[in-house]
C-alpha cells in the first residue's frame, strides 16, 4: 500500500516508518515547518517533501498528522478537491475524535479510521521501539473494523476498540492519565533534586513504573470525593 503523510505532528513519519517496516511504499510528505522538514530528512531521507494535493493523490493510505482543531477542515479540503474515493484510506491520529471527523472523506467513498498509539511521541527513533509495546485505540465504521486493526497490528501494537460514542470518555481518560503522571513524578524527581539527590529520575524510576503497574492490576472502586481531600 503506498502511504503519504499530511501535516507536521511529529507521530507521522514514526507511523509512516513502521508500516514501511511491514513492507508498505512511502510516497510524500506534505509538510512545511522546519522541525517537521528536518524530521522527515532524518528518518525518512528518501521521501519526496510535496504538496498537499500531490501526496493524497498519489497515496492509498493518507495519514492526517494535524492537530486536532485543524483535522475536520484539512478533510474537508482535501474532500472538496476532488483526491478522496474508494480506493483510499484517511487516518487522523488525534486521540480527541472517532472516526466521524472525517466524514467528508467517508462520503466520497474512502475508508475514515481513527487510530490513536497511546503513546508520546518524541518524533525520534525511540518512539519506533515505544509502539512495538504500545496499545492502539482505532475507531472506524463497523464493517471496516478489521482495516484499522490490522493497520494497528502492523505497527507491532495492540489494537483496542474504541466506539463513536465512548471517544470522549477515552480522550478525557487520556488526557487525566497523561497529565497527571507528568505531574506527580516532576513533583517527586523535584523533591529529591532539591535535597541533593543526583540522578533523581533514575532513582525513582523504579518505584513509579511499579506503582502504575499495580494501579493497573487493581479492580477499580468508585471514588468518594472526601478521599480527595
Amino acid at each position: 500500500m503506498r502511504i503519504g503523510i499530511i501535516g507536521n505532528e511529529p507521530a507521522g513519519p514514526i507511523l509512516a516508518k513502521a508500516w514501511a517496516s511491514a513492507g508498505h511504499e512511502l510516497v510524500a510528505a506534505a509538510v512545511d515547518s522546519p522541525e517537521a522538514i528536518e524530521r522527515i530528512e532524518t528518518l525518512l531521507p528518501e521521501l519526496r517533501i510535496d504538496s498537499m494535493a500531490a501526496t493524497v493523490e498519489d497515496s492509498e493510505l493518507v495519514i492526517l498528522a494535524v492537530p486536532q482543531n485543524d483535522v475536520r477542515i484539512v478533510c474537508e479540503g482535501l474532500a472538496d478537491l476532488g483526491l478522496f474515493g474508494p480506493k483510499k484510506i484517511v487516518l487522523h491520529i488525534s486521540p480527541l475524535a472517532g472516526h466521524g471527523i472525517l466524514d467528508s472523506a467517508a462520503l466520497s467513498g474512502a475508508v475514515p479510521i481513527a487510530l490513536h498509539p497511546v503513546m508520546h511521541f518524541s518524533g525520534t527513533s525511540v518512539d519506533l521501539l515505544v509502539l512495538k509495546n504500545t496499545t492502539v485505540a482505532v475507531s472506524a465504521p463497523e464493517l471496516l473494523l478489521p482495516i484499522a486493526q490490522a493497520l494497528a497490528i502492523e505497527l507491532g501494537a495492540e489494537p483496542i476498540v474504541v466506539r463513536e460514542d465512548q471517544r470522549a470518555a477515552y480522550a478525557e481518560a487520556f488526557e487525566v492519565a497523561s497529565g497527571f503522571s507528568s505531574l506527580v513524578v516532576q513533583q517527586a524527581i523535584g523533591i529529591l533534586s532539591e535535597a541533593g539527590v543526583d540522578d533523581a529520575a533514575r532513582l525513582i524510576g523504579p518505584v513509579v513504573r511499579s506503582a502504575v503497574d499495580a494501579a493497573l492490576a487493581t479492580p477499580i472502586n468508585p471514588l468518594d470525593p472526601r478521599d480527595l481531600l
